[in-house]
């Protein structure tokens, strides 16, 4: 009887998995379709409304949204929430999730080789790993497809979305500014940032719900650990 419950309970976790991975895919595909037919429209309306303050603005956004800072941003969190065990498991699942989404954004761009709005020393495409005879993946303006901040950022504050569902999501707004500081600051399309925002939030959901119980156990024994050492001096 106890083995046939097992059984079912496995039978449903991994129907879970791949209803999510389809759903998640949908989400994908959709994010893409949208936003390469939304890609023109969106330069026109960036060109058209350049405004120097705004930039600087912008230009903030995506200092403050790219990984190193979102790593020490994380580290901060840290500490201030030492003392509260589950806090410590959403900021390490934050930490995670979006090395995770940058992990997987810049392997796909480094593949992908897509020009950036502003490169002009070639015509919008796809150029792959090499162009001309020369190897692409150290070259910046021609990694645009996805978008790394946006990626990171939307794991990063979609954690706090799926951890305390209804009360944090607010938190997104912060990663969907640093995805439009990429659009208006020329250097990604629509389209790159909206695939990179599907990633980064699917790497938040797959962090909170599959690592997440992970490290809180983790946590857990630290926490009991540590507090039979106290009690030992």
């Amino acid at each position: 009887m106890e083995h046939q419950q097992q059984s079912e309970q496995n039978k449903r976790s991994l129907s879970d998995v791949w209803g999510t991975g389809i759903l998640w895919l949908a989400v994908l595909l959709t994010a893409a379709a949208v936003g390469f037919w939304l890609d023109p429209i969106v330069l026109q309306l960036v060109a058209e409304h350049s405004n120097k303050a705004v930039k600087n603005f912008a230009g903030f956004l995506s200092k403050v949204g790219d990984w190193p800072e979102l790593m020490v941003l994380g580290a901060a969190g840290l500490f201030f929430v030492r003392r509260h065990r589950h806090l410590v498991t959403v900021v390490l699942c934050m930490m995670i999730a979006a090395t995770l989404a940058g992990a997987a954004v810049n392997s796909v761009r480094l593949l992908s080789g897509r020009a950036r709005p502003n490169n002009t020393e070639v015509a919008p495409g796809w150029y792959g790993l090499s162009h001309d005879g020369k190897w692409l993946l150290d070259k910046y303006k021609y990694h645009s497809f996805p978008s790394g901040h946006t990626g990171s950022a939307l794991a990063f504050f979609g954690v706090l979305g799926f951890a305390f569902r209804r009360s944090s999501w607010g938190f997104l707004l912060l990663g969907v500014a640093i995805g439009w500081s990429r659009i208006y600051l020329n250097v990604h399309y629509f389209s790159d940032v909206m695939v990179g925002g599907a990633i980064g939030l699917f790497f938040a959901q797959f962090t909170c719900e599959r690592i997440g119980p992970w490290l809180e156990e983790r946590t857990k024994k630290w926490s009991e650990a540590r507090a039979k050492k106290i009690q030992r001096r």
